[in-house]
């Protein structure tokens, strides 16, 4: 623990030469729209958002950054609507704070964690304008005048004196919070000084980063690593003088990396919290993975920082400026970056703990996922992971973003099988992966005599599926068991899926989200059809020529998904035909609700009768 907040005097001024042309533009329209915007959110924002205002408006000030577009004129001032918006901000904020301290608004109520937000950026403005006071006061042209950001300093220490015992003493909900308010309470340190916000700062990190050993965070989501995390383990690295967090925060940035695409997304479908439905925009990801690279001269993050810089806004931007007030070398130029993916020396990313690989071989990409949180909780729910897409398989026009398997099976939900494991590589040098699950329902028999009831009052118990007052836990029951196995086959263009079943005979149903393109067959083939609500159904009993018969009962079928310069061939094999559904579970229909994804569907029916196979084949050749 550090004896004294880090000196108050200046760091270099950052080298902004390196910044594209589209991120100095950027800046120029937020100083130019700052005063607009503040009184925006003056009328409409909330306290966040006014925190921001406050922290932009010292970022944007003309001493010591870049040119913002300000007129010079001898009648102009270019600084004094930026200090005007933010002392409007924080007046605002200081009405906002209740009787604890705490920010009203948000999505909580008298939440210090909300709260720590808003006191990050409003405590790193004290510092900031602490250093501006000091490079003034030093200054190699002496002046006397009072440099005009000091006129925010009274403000802010009013607004953060008031929050800081709510910080001290309150909780949290979620594991990201710890950090959010550990850092706020550095910062509040950093800025005033007081022992007593470094002391439970510090019983905080006590409990230890929550950082998986393959560099996923608890929550192993993107979005609260780009907001969160990965920006407070930074802050508290170099306030508390502890490399230990900033190893984490760049263990952690560079695995982002590792799962951002050519596109600039990041996969999230091993999240547990919202982004877990749709990859992650890169945009704010950036700051990190450029700050990374330029500090440590990792092409990786390197590469990832160029894929996302057309996807970062102003917001963006200017964390990654208010990054580098801190420490001016998150601005120096980039190292080269890593070479892209091809067919020959592809890309693989396991993460064990999250149940996730990724295999890139640049004309087309692998996603396989067997990490939901879903039968351990035996619920779904929020902070879980209960996505029930198995696989992603797309290239750089078209693809199947999400491949599920539906079955009707005691209204359990679609497959959510286990972790992938990888095989020994097929004989064309493909890579294999295995991922199985076993799922089973009950049927319960008679109380013993010792836990009858004559009047019949039994226990309201939930079994995992359902409840009732029916006393579960002791009464003996049969089980009714369904295992899949499932094996992938990947290499550059092609992605085979075979599934392997024992249990009972059931209906199942192949649902394939399309990306891109449309849905033809050879001809007039009848196999292919929509169903009531538009979704494309491939049904070999349906007929047609794309409709082989097998032995056995077996069928197959194919159609293709085209667009103007690729082209996706899908055949099917196995026990084909019959009901085309998807059933998300219990969990979700005794409310009327659906996971379900929208878009664009290719159903595919079938039964466990049979081992069921699906062959992708992605071309350059687009003629269907």
């Amino acid at each position: 623990m550090p004896a004294s907040p880090p000196s108050g005097s200046a760091p270099p001024a950052p080298d902004r030469a390196g910044l594209p042309a589209a991120h100095t533009e950027l800046l120029v329209g937020a100083a130019r729209d700052l005063p607009e915007r503040s009184r925006s959110v003056l009328v409409r924002g909330g306290h966040r958002a006014l925190g921001r205002v406050v922290r932009d408006a010292v970022l944007l000030s003309p001493t010591g950054h870049p040119d913002h577009g300000v007129p010079v004129a001898p009648v102009v001032d270019p600084i004094s609507p930026l200090v005007d918006a933010a002392a409007s901000a924080l007046a605002r904020l200081g009405e906002l704070q209740n009787p604890s301290g705490t920010f009203r608004g948000g999505d909580n109520v008298d939440s210090p964690p909300d709260s720590a937000f808003t006191v990050n950026d409003l405590a790193w403005a004290r510092v900031e304008i602490a250093r501006r006071s000091v490079a003034s006061s030093t200054s190699v042209v002496s002046t006397t005048t009072v440099h005009p950001l000091s006129a925010l300093q009274e403000p802010l220490d009013l607004v953060l004196a008031a929050v800081t015992p709510a910080l001290l003493h309150g909780g949290v909900h979620t594991p990201n919070h710890r950090w959010e308010i550990a850092s706020a309470l550095a910062r509040l340190w950093e800025a005033q000084a007081d022992g007593a916000t470094l002391e439970r700062a510090e019983q905080w990190l006590a409990e230890g980063v929550d950082l998986q050993p393959d560099g996923l965070f608890s929550e192993r989501s993107a979005n609260y690593a780009a907001h969160v995390s990965v920006p407070a383990l930074l802050a508290l690295g170099r306030i508390l003088e502890r490399p230990d967090l900033t190893q984490a925060a760049d263990r952690a940035t560079r695995v982002q990396a590792e799962l951002t695409d050519a596109r600039g997304l990041i996969e999230t479908l091993a999240s547990r919290r919202q982004d877990q439905f749709a990859p992650f925009d890169g945009g704010a990801m950036h700051p990190w993975f450029r700050a990374h690279a330029a500090r440590t001269g990792d092409p990786l993050t390197a590469r990832a920082a160029v894929r996302t810089a057309s996807r970062a806004g102003a917001d963006d931007v200017l964390t990654l400026l208010a990054l580098a007030a801190d420490d001016p070398s998150v601005l120096a130029p980039l190292p080269p970056a890593a070479p892209a993916p091809t067919p020959e020396s592809p890309e693989v990313v396991e993460l064990g703990d999250s149940a996730l690989a990724r295999v890139d071989h640049g004309v087309s990409s692998t996603v396989l996922f067997g990490g939901t949180d879903t039968a351990a909780l035996g619920r779904v729910t929020s902070g879980s992971s209960s996505q029930s897409t198995v696989a992603r398989f797309l290239g750089t026009t078209l693809g199947i973003r999400e491949l599920r398997l539906s079955r009707d099976f005691f209204s359990l939900g679609p497959l959510r099988p286990g972790p992938p494991r990888r095989l020994a590589d097929d004989a064309e040098k493909r890579h294999r992966y295995s991922l199985q699950e076993r799922i089973a329902a009950e049927y319960f028999h008679p109380l013993r005599a010792p836990d009858l009831d004559p009047a019949g009052d039994y226990a309201l118990e939930f079994n995992g599926r359902f409840a009732a007052a029916m006393d579960f836990s002791h009464r003996p029951a049969d089980l009714v068991s369904l295992s899949t196995s499932m094996t992938a086959s990947l290499g550059p263009g092609s992605l085979d899926l075979h599934w392997e079943f024992e249990g009972p005979r059931t209906p199942i149903c192949l649902l394939l989200a399309l990306d891109g393109g449309d849905v033809v067959t050879d001809g007039d083939d009848a196999s292919l059809y929509r169903d009531e609500r538009g979704r494309h159904v491939l049904d070999p009993r349906a007929g047609g020529a794309a409709a082989t018969s097998l032995e056995d009962g077996r069928a197959q079928a194919a159609c293709q998904l085209v667009s103007a310069g690729e082209r996706l061939d899908i055949s099917a094999q196995g026990a084909l035909g019959g009901r085309a559904f998807y059933d998300p579970g219990e969990a979700y229909s005794f409310l009327g609700a659906s996971d379900e994804p929208s878009g664009k569907v290719l159903l595919i029916p079938a039964s466990t009768g049979a081992p069921l196979s699906l062959r992708l084949r992605i071309s350059t050749d687009s003629r269907p």
